[in-house]
């Protein structure tokens, strides 16, 4: 292998098989190749028969072969002498077979990363870096946690004093006094479809990590979506929404109702119906109004990523990449321990949220995530944090905890739990005047209750009623309420 020559023998031992793991894989099921579309043999790869029968693989899917069997390399190499004669000298088909009967497609993501690592190690070499002496140690690496190695090692360099330590005075500056006078403290407001919460929160706030939860199918995305995706969008920022369990078409459901109803005021296309099709003349129309609503107010300020797993390391990684693409915002849906039957499940959560919190503010980002609230925790009328599942002590590392749940119907205007929700009355001048309205709520309308169970910037323990119709993902907020402490 001539071309590993260059190399410290160390650094390449394995180095065949390591490559012809990765790309038997992509042989064995050819639509992988699009879940590695940003691969690059001519840099990743350093065998030359590790790119050929990469590029073999590729052109074969790129024609929409769907299987890369004898007969379908047959056919393709047929009108293609000097590429048969090579693949026939290279054994022919007898070599893919071996190889394929022997790989396992579900460990390709742990063949690429085994793949990504050494050339990082080779890469790193190559830029002076001393490998070989802790080289059996790095090998017991993940790429991420070879990453962070490195990153703490040069923040040790840099910094002197541990990995992203800061000692200074802590005094009452000048130029403190002049960016809390300016406003600089105040958060992203989301006060055009929360202006209650948006009050109490004071917006949404970069270097933190905040949390949105509610028991399954209350609305948690679809919030999200209004008062968060909506408000920073509308402000001009750019926002990341990181998703594991709702594919892309779910969101863009969200997405295109909240546009109908909040920017366009059109009620006339519930999410239902986007579903089902056959549209009206009219329905149809307002799509298109919407489309170019969002192409002329939005275009690549709001971007979706599907991760397939629970790994907080893919979150930080895609997130990392996109701040500094400007994405300053971020809405992880939904967070949750990588193995939910693990023993050490809440330990897991509070070290993952410590880890976006880091992100958040080595970045200076906002990263709001959406959480599960406890099943078995579904007949609690006052939510706190001890509903959140498996994830109490995550309260402590964030900045807002807002915890939701369905208003019940014990809980309406004159029933036995009434909620008792009313608002502040303000002067002709929009002045609070000290006294309360009560309100009536309508039987036939769906309500939420937000529980504000943490905040930094105001007084918590606050509850705070919206009226909710899914069907146009439409929220309004109505005032605030007291729900009682007794359960169900």
């Amino acid at each position: 292998m001539k071309e590993l020559q260059q190399y410290p023998e160390q650094l390449i031992q394995s180095r065949n098989i390591i490559e012809a793991s990765f790309v038997f894989c992509l042989w064995k099921n050819p639509e992988l190749f699009d879940d590695y579309s940003d691969f690059n043999p001519s840099t990743e790869l350093l065998l030359a028969d590790s790119k050929f029968y990469y590029s073999i693989g590729k052109q074969m899917k790129d024609l929409e072969y769907k299987s890369l069997d004898n007969a379908s390399v047959f056919s393709y190499l047929k009108d293609n002498q000097q590429l048969a004669e090579e693949f026939s000298l290279k054994g022919g088909f007898k070599t893919v077979d071996k190889m394929c009967k022997i790989l396992n497609i579900d460990n390709i993501e742990s063949y690429y990363d085994t793949l990504t690592k050494s050339n990082m190690l080779i890469s790193l070499h190559g830029r002076g870096f001393n490998v070989l002496n802790e080289l059996e140690k790095f090998k017991q690496m993940t790429t991420s946690q070879l990453y962070d190695y490195f990153e703490y090692q040069l923040d040790n360099v840099f910094l002197g004093r541990g990995s992203g330590v800061q000692i200074v005075d802590l005094d009452i500056s000048d130029d403190f006094v002049d960016r809390n006078n300016s406003g600089a403290e105040r958060g992203l407001s989301y006060h055009a479809t929360s202006p209650i919460m948006n009050y109490h929160t004071m917006g949404l706030h970069r270097s933190n990590v905040q949390i949105f939860a509610g028991f399954s199918g209350t609305g948690k995305s679809s919030y999200a979506v209004s008062s968060y995706v909506m408000s920073i969008l509308d402000s001009g920022e750019k926002i990341i929404i990181i998703a594991n369990e709702m594919n892309i078409d779910a969101w863009r459901h969200i997405f295109l109702a909240t546009v109908l109803s909040q920017k366009l005021d059109y009620f006339g296309l519930t999410r239902k119906k986007q579903k089902t099709g056959s549209y009206s003349t009219e329905q149809l129309q307002k799509i298109k109004e919407a489309q170019k609503y969002i192409k002329e107010n939005y275009k690549d300020r709001i971007k979706f990523a599907k991760i397939f797993d629970y790994s907080v390391d893919d979150v930080k990684r895609v997130t990392r990449k996109m701040a500094k693409l400007g994405f300053n915002y971020v809405l992880y849906d939904t967070f949750k321990a990588e193995d939910a039957s693990s023993d050490k499940v809440t330990g897991e959560l509070i070290e993952a949220s410590k880890q976006l919190l880091q992100v958040a503010e080595k970045e200076n980002i906002c990263i709001i995530i959406t959480m599960q609230l406890a099943i078995y925790m579904e007949n609690t009328r006052y939510l706190t944090s001890a509903t959140l599942s498996n994830a109490k002590g995550v309260k402590e590392v964030v900045s807002e905890v807002i915890l939701m749940r369905k208003l019940w119907d014990d809980e309406y205007s004159g029933k036995k739990f009434d909620v008792k929700p009313w608002k502040w009355i303000r002067d002709e001048n929009g002045k609070i005047t000290g006294s309360k309205e009560f309100l009536t709520l309508d039987e036939k309308k769906k309500y939420r209750i937000m529980f504000l169970d943490k905040t930094r910037n105001d007084e918590d323990d606050i509850c705070v009623i919206s009226r909710f119709d899914g069907a146009w993902n439409s929220w309004k907020e109505i005032g605030y309420c007291t729900p009682m402490h007794q359960n169900r």
